[in-house]
């Protein structure tokens, strides 16, 4: 289930205020994605800047936070039953938190039934007894889905802030039907990958702790017990300790979400409006010693029905292991050795025309746990730890006559990789991750058989060090490194940076800044780059907005472990937005608001881009939920990288783009969500369109069905299409074209849980892209498409299929069996003007591999081996 909220994946995304995650409990997050289109701001932003940051000094003197409510856990000596049924003698000793407030669908109010929580302790961690009242327990939503994902369902959920600091915490929740879902909540910090400073808190669903519960439904609605053991959690090293304490409740046929400790949803943090649980003496974390040893078999057959022979099968097997190990109460080491991740959901890969690298979601768990402190600054992109070597793309070029690529790996071979993170009892959280890959070759094959290797990618180290120290009223500041050392004469690159994020008493202004310094070392010669970025804006309340500035020089680059789709720019930025979350009318829920972006290149200092962007949102008191929006870039632009040629650009048209979004009530058997777009330009009819339709069918409490249908259809598009040296002038002509670009893509998910520890998931998708070009022009010095009689025949017709079907087994705690098919055909060819449905015919003649695996995860734990002794 996706946490942020998702308005438009393919075309544009749209600056749009999220309302709730996935789960419902992480109050509002704020997530704004900047316009990877062109989006652009306005010219007197010095003026409005001034103002905004004496205006934003002034605020920072206010406070308005709310008192906290607070609560006792009590020490037992009693053996605790993990059961569902509190009938333990100390439960009936222990303090009642009650009282929940709403934070939806309408702020402060009662919440609609009596929720009662008690805490308890011992030595080995502390347990949470929590009876759900319902006056009709037949009611109780219970669907059920495999870890860490939510469904139809009620929940329960307990936040932990052991240090208090506002910043760092735990969640663990629990459904009726006994699903497990557990989350660190952090802030996400640094850069998006256009510059732009972003400072939110969000969840990490990726982290998995050890941890027990029941959930039982009885009378008087459904009861949870759960235990926490210490090793799962983090706290100071004192005799006596209070913590950041919440507890959430979501029934889910009223929709309504209530916390303990109210959670206003017009403030800026979620872990900052906790309560306080107090009472815990003498408690000492245990050593925590885990290791997650594996074995895995992999069977492959791969058919191609123009090949002789027609299908090779192949085999082979892996092990290694991953370890946890407590190095202080507050650091925790963990490693992969020999890592294997054939678990991993298949990347979505896609027919990119852009000049931009293509971005692809990390989906190899050990890249995504826990790694919240590394990717301070979004200087981290895991990807490139085991990714595609850096001289991949150069074998072609070394081929002599006669010769042919035998094999080119298209990944790095991961050794092995580490990471160390922590924080003291003072705030300073300190991170070391390190990876080591393996060379890479190509092997080449001569007219007589004679093979040889060219090397693809040296042996390779990536380091991230940060250290991130937490101030008061929730504001911090940090400091990151990334390294990136290769073996022999490859060149090696480093990047430093600087990240703040200062906030009022009152957490209402926010002031938030990163400076940057890339640093490539070739032989002989440093390659130098900076980026800075600065914001300030009212971050809570109904009203909230802000202005922003980023700078990123040409030479600046972070790729070789980051990810930045461009350098050289200047942009400024102005927002305003509007929310009102308590109900009016017909509706729940209400916002909109503005952005304005003006944009330069850094060198030469010239206009690039101007644009505005206008949005609203609403969710009815059915829980429908829309979005519609504008955008419009109301000049000419000027794009410089579409050419792909130092100096030359593109003379963009003046366009305008509306689009909207709806999605029904989840809560119904059936919902359908479509999100649709069209962009018009002043340019011979050019346009573009885009679409789609996600319909979702709940067969019942095991088994959902949901279908995602894509199409875009550019019509009279133009982009780069090839660049020729001209022996008359003696420079490059570029040659632009115009061109149909249709695209279709399905994906299919369905999911069948037998239980709460045994899923089987499949995953089918299909993409299919189109580009089918009309005519060819020279780009002209002004940027305007001129005659040429060049044709370099760039149609192109591309697939990519891919299925992922996984069975999981939760065998005892934190050990999986898993069983694993998957399937996968990329093909491409130059037929131009195909429809979809003839295209799918001989979709599969083309080539495929598949490949069936079985890989077998057994949890060790220190703890628990010396209890059993």
């Amino acid at each position: 289930m996706p946490l942020l909220c998702n308005l438009y994946k393919k075309a544009q995304s749209v600056r749009s205020g999220c309302r709730y995650l996935g789960f419902p409990f992480i109050g509002k997050l704020e997530f704004f994605s900047r316009l990877p289109l062109r989006s652009h701001p306005m010219k007197r932003n010095a003026f409005l800047l001034i103002a905004m940051l004496l205006a934003g000094v002034a605020a920072f003197a206010q406070s308005s936070a709310p008192q906290k409510r607070r609560m006792t856990a009590l020490r037992t000596e009693e053996r605790i039953t993990i059961d569902g049924v509190l009938n333990e003698q100390v439960w009936a000793n222990a303090a009642i938190a009650a009282d929940f407030v709403q934070t939806s669908p309408v702020p402060g109010a009662a919440s609609a039934f009596t929720t009662q929580i008690k805490v308890i302790y011992d030595n080995s961690g502390i347990y949470i007894g929590a009876q759900m009242l319902d006056p009709r327990p037949d009611s109780i939503l219970q669907e059920l889905t495999q870890r860490d994902r939510l469904g139809n369902t009620d929940v329960f959920g307990v936040f932990i802030d052991a240090y208090q600091d506002g910043l760092n915490g735990l969640g663990f929740l629990v459904t009726p039907a006994g699903v497990q879902v557990d989350l660190k909540i952090a802030p996400v910090s640094g850069g998006d990958n256009d510059g732009n400073q972003i400072v939110t808190q969000g969840e990490d669903i990726n982290w998995d702790a050890v941890w027990y519960n029941k959930s039982i439904i009885n009378d008087k609605g459904w009861t949870a017990e759960i235990h926490i053991p210490f090793a799962a959690l983090r706290f100071p090293k004192t005799p006596v300790q209070s913590w950041h304490i919440n507890f959430g409740r979501s029934v889910k046929r009223l929709n309504e979400n209530s916390f303990w400790n109210y959670i206003d949803p017009q403030v800026n943090g979620f872990l900052i409006q906790s309560g306080i649980i107090e009472g815990f003496e003498n408690i000492k974390a245990p050593l925590r010693l885990q290791a997650t040893p594996f074995v895995a078999v992999y069977g492959q057959h791969y058919h191609d029905k123009n090949s002789d022979p027609k299908n090779s099968l192949g085999y082979s097997f892996n092990g290694g292991m991953d370890v946890k190990y407590g190095i202080s109460d507050a650091f925790t080491l963990d490693m992969t050795l020999i890592p294997d991740f054939g678990e991993a959901q298949s990347d979505n890969q896609i027919l990119n025309l852009s000049p931009f690298e293509v971005q692809f979601n990390e989906n190899r768990q050990f890249f995504t746990e826990g790694t919240e402190l590394f990717n301070k600054g979004g200087l981290f992109y895991s990807r490139r730890i085991g990714g595609t070597p850096i001289k991949y793309w150069d074998v072609e070029d070394q081929l002599q006559e006669g010769e042919t690529i035998v094999s080119n790996p298209q990944q790095a071979k991961l050794i092995n990789a580490s990471k160390i993170s922590g924080r003291t009892a003072k705030g300073l959280g300190l991170g070391l991750f390190n990876a080591t890959s393996a060379r890479s070759h190509a092997v080449i094959r001569n007219a007589e058989g004679l093979e040889r290797e060219v090397e693809t990618d040296p042996l390779t180290n990536y380091t991230v060090m940060v250290a991130d120290q937490n101030l008061k009223n929730n504001s911090f500041v940090s400091l990151v490194n990334t390294t990136a050392w290769r073996s022999g004469a490859d060149y090696d690159a480093n990047v430093s940076a600087a990240v703040f994020d200062f906030r009022n008493k009152g957490n209402s202004w926010g002031l938030r800044g990163r400076g940057v310094l890339s640093q490539l070392y070739h032989p002989g010669q440093v390659d130098l780059g900076h980026s800075w970025n600065i914001g300030i804006g009212k971050i809570s309340g109904k009203w909230q907005g802000g202005l922003s500035y980023v700078e990123e020089s040409d030479t600046y680059n972070p790729n070789d472990l980051g990810f930045l789709y461009n350098n050289n720019e200047r942009s400024v930025g102005a927002e305003i937005n509007y929310q009102q979350y308590q109900p009016f009318g017909k509706f729940n829920s209400a916002g909109g608001g503005a952005y304005v972006n003006y944009n330069r290149l850094y060198k030469p200092n010239v206009f690039t881009d101007f644009g505005i962007n206008f949005w609203a949102w609403a969710q009815t008191k059915t829980f429908w939920n829309f979005n519609v929006f504008t955008y419009h870039e109301p000049v000419r632009t000027f794009d410089y990288f579409e050419a792909r040629t130092s100096g030359r650009f593109y003379h963009f048209p003046t366009n305008n783009n509306v689009g909207f979004w709806f999605g029904t009530d989840n809560r119904k058997q059936i919902r359908i969500s479509m999100n649709s777009n069209f962009r018009t330009f002043a340019d011979e009819g050019r346009y573009r369109w885009n679409t789609s339709i996600s319909p979702r069918y709940r067969v019942n409490d095991k088994l959902t069905l949901s279908l995602s249908t894509y199409y875009g259809h550019w019509y009279n598009d133009v982009g780069f299409a090839d660049k020729i040296e001209n022996p008359a002038t003696g420079v490059t002509d570029v040659i632009f074209g115009r061109r149909l670009i249709q695209t279709v893509e399905n994906v299919f998910n369905t999911s069948y849980t037998f239980n709460p520890n045994t899923a089987l998931t499949l995953r089918a998708r299909h993409y299919w892209t189109n580009v089918e070009y009309s005519r060819y022009h020279l780009l002209t010095e002004d940027g305007n498409l001129g005659e040429t009689s060049h044709n370099p025949e760039r149609d192109a017709n591309f697939n990519a299929f891919n299925v992922d079907m996984i069975f999981r087994w939760r065998f005892a705690p934190g050990s999986d069996l898993f069983v694993i098919w998957k399937n996968s055909v990329l093909h491409a060819d130059a037929l131009a003007g195909e429809d979809y449905f003839s295209n799918l015919d001989n979709l599969f003649d083309a080539p495929q591999n598949n490949s069936l695996s079985i890989k077998l995860i057994y949890f060790l734990d220190y703890q628990r081996l010396v209890r059993r002794g």
